[in-house]
């Protein structure tokens, strides 16, 4: 592909009359752009006029409203589309614990070694006024047994207390000596209940990992997350996205505390893409917000976007808290164990139930659509979906439609049987494409929990979309990589493209790469209540536009995920500049 010329040129006029034609602000000409646009798929070059799109076509029609002042890019051939969104990221929910430190997580594969030297190289630049070191994003079923320990982190971290976090977002956490002391814990702990409890050494003394309620000691005694600690951290995930082409986002799970935040970053322009928030509607319980107090978070602030909430229906299938039409596979539990995340209290055969009971959940969607709040539900297994649609369906066929887009986000197994209620309902499926691919997370975890013919339903992406199932896209950052190519290669080819020795998983779910993008823009887009203003490159659209170093439909597959922007434009604004690149 060749170079991004940037210049400003003076184009010759076309018939245009400078007191009653507008005149673009910026053009980009002589480039290969795909609209997303169905009456109009490719065109030459676009003029922006207030960050919007006055004119999308040829050379020549656009250089008709070009003027002297007119700022023209010259794209030499390369390759640009409609920004592309995620619809389900998580900037404050799991971002503050690592606004100064992000560890590689299980999708990178990374090693011990990779670990420790991604926290060797944040220490380096840590600040020093922080009581603690606290980081983020650890993949602990890739470190050894004698680098999880108190004694090796007390090296690296001497002087002060440290809290490491694994990649689920606080399962786990890896502390040191200081830690320990200032959240009280001692050898005497008693694990009890079961779910609380410490990884231990021979003679019974806390050996430097806390297990799922042995973490609340020290979440207690953590520093206080400011304002200015959760702006960096949400800004941070955002800037990323600029990066990675992303030009719209949800954040799905908003909490009270993030409100100010959000609210100055918007007024303060700190954020470039649209947002849309989903305030915390439960979390791991069937504990749910009061509506009007939600109402209340949402009328006090200025936050950007459409009312949303984020309510949670079940939890994971490698933990078992997933409900599955056909059940779990028998002894899933003790397979488990042999895998990189492992489940104890092995059991014959078992299920889960969704995390909110039926009745309760019909209605607090009920009350919430009656608001005007958008609902999404993270359902990942077929059974928690299938309960999701249950407690759609009421208040949808009661409306006669649904205006407010309620969405199941996951949806990683869906049952045949209820795609047509997906299309009845018009509820859209937020797929996850980085999960598409073989992986150690799928191979080793949700693998060998689940009966053969149920892994054999999973990400059935071409049979929901064959059927008329409207399919949205997330990455679910940073719990997995905000890296978009990287799923859009697995959806495409279902192998893993940086693991090309495993086997592809189940081929015959594969989609184009036309219908990927329409999956990351226009669609993603209507998810996000954003359609008519971005989502595709239109005539009095928003001028969201991503130039890529290489075309998608013409570069082989395998090359999708090393896909780089060289330049992210949002509103007409320049939000990102890449390297150049020539291929």
């Amino acid at each position: 592909m060749k170079n991004l010329l940037i210049g400003v040129f003076v184009l010759t006029a076309v018939s245009i009359n400078p007191v009653s034609a507008q005149i673009a602000d910026t053009v980009y000409t002589n480039g290969k752009i795909y609209t997303v646009n169905p009456t109009q798929p490719w065109v030459e070059a676009v003029a922006i006029k207030d960050g919007k799109f006055l004119a999308v076509g040829s050379a020549e029609q656009i250089a008709a409203v070009s003027g002297n002042e007119t700022e023209v890019i010259d794209l030499n051939g390369n390759f640009a589309m409609p920004g592309i969104g995620d619809a389900h990221l998580h900037p404050a929910m799991t971002m503050p614990r690592r606004a100064f430190c992000a560890l590689p997580g299980s999708f990178f594969e990374p090693s011990n070694d990779d670990i420790v030297d991604a926290l060797k190289a944040c220490l380096k630049t840590y600040p020093a006024d922080r009581d603690w070191v606290i980081a983020g994003g650890a993949t602990f079923a890739a470190m050894n047994s004698e680098t999880l320990t108190r004694e090796f982190l007390d090296k690296l971290v001497p002087d002060r207390p440290a809290f490491i976090e694994d990649e689920t977002g606080g399962h786990q956490m890896w502390f040191n000596t200081l830690a320990m002391k200032a959240a009280g814990i001692d050898k005497s702990f008693v694990d009890n209940p079961p779910e609380a409890f410490f990884d231990r050494t021979e003679d019974g003394d806390i050996k430097g990992v806390a297990n799922e309620g042995a973490v609340n000691p020290f979440i207690d005694v953590l520093p206080p997350i400011d304002t200015e600690i959760r702006k960096i951290a949400i800004k941070k995930l955002a800037d990323e996205a600029l990066e990675k082409g992303i030009t719209m986002y949800g954040d799905a799970y908003v909490f009270e505390s993030d409100l100010v935040p959000y609210e100055q970053l918007h007024g303060e322009g700190d954020i470039k893409q649209h947002v849309v928030l989903y305030l915390k509607g439960n979390l791991g319980t069937a504990e749910l917000t009061p509506v009007d107090q939600i109402q209340r978070w949402w009328d006090d602030h200025d936050l950007p976007g459409t009312r949303g909430v984020k309510l949670g229906m079940g939890g994971s299938i490698e933990s078992i808290s997933e409900a599955l039409v056909d059940g779990y596979a028998p002894d899933s539990a003790a397979k488990a164990k042999d895998g990189p995340f492992p489940v104890d209290d092995a059991v014959p055969e078992r299920n889960s139930e969704p995390v909110i009971p039926a009745k309760k959940f019909a209605q607090y969607v009920a009350d919430l659509d009656a608001a005007g709040f958008q609902v999404i539900v993270h359902a990942i297994g077929d059974g928690t979906v299938r309960a999701t649609l249950d407690g759609y369906e009421k208040v949808i066929r009661t409306n006669g439609g649904n205006p407010l887009r309620h969405r199941i986000d996951h949806c990683s197994l869906v049952h045949s049987d209820d795609f047509q209620r997906f299309i009845d309902l018009d509820v859209t499926c937020t797929i996850w494409p980085p999960l598409n691919a073989p992986g150690n997370y799928n191979l080793g975890a949700i693998r060998p929990v689940l009966k053969d013919e149920t892994w054999a339903r999973m990400y059935p992406n071409r049979s929901m979309l064959d059927a008329g199932v409207k399919l949205v896209t997330h990455t679910d950052g940073p719990a997995a990589p905000v890296w978009p190519w990287w799923g859009m290669e697995a959806s495409l080819t279902r192998k893993n493209p940086t693991r090309p020795d495993l086997e592809p998983m189940g081929v015959d779910q594969a989609l184009t790469v036309a219908e990927l993008i329409e999956i990351y823009t226009i669609n993603t887009a209507y998810s996000l209540h954003l359609d008519e203003v971005t989502g595709s490159i239109e005539k009095g659209k928003f001028a969201d536009m991503i130039v890529l170093n290489h075309n998608l439909f013409e570069v082989s597959p395998t090359k999708i995920h090393k896909t780089e922007i060289q330049r992210t434009v949002i509103k007409g604004e320049v939000v990102y500049q890449g390297r150049l690149i020539a291929e």
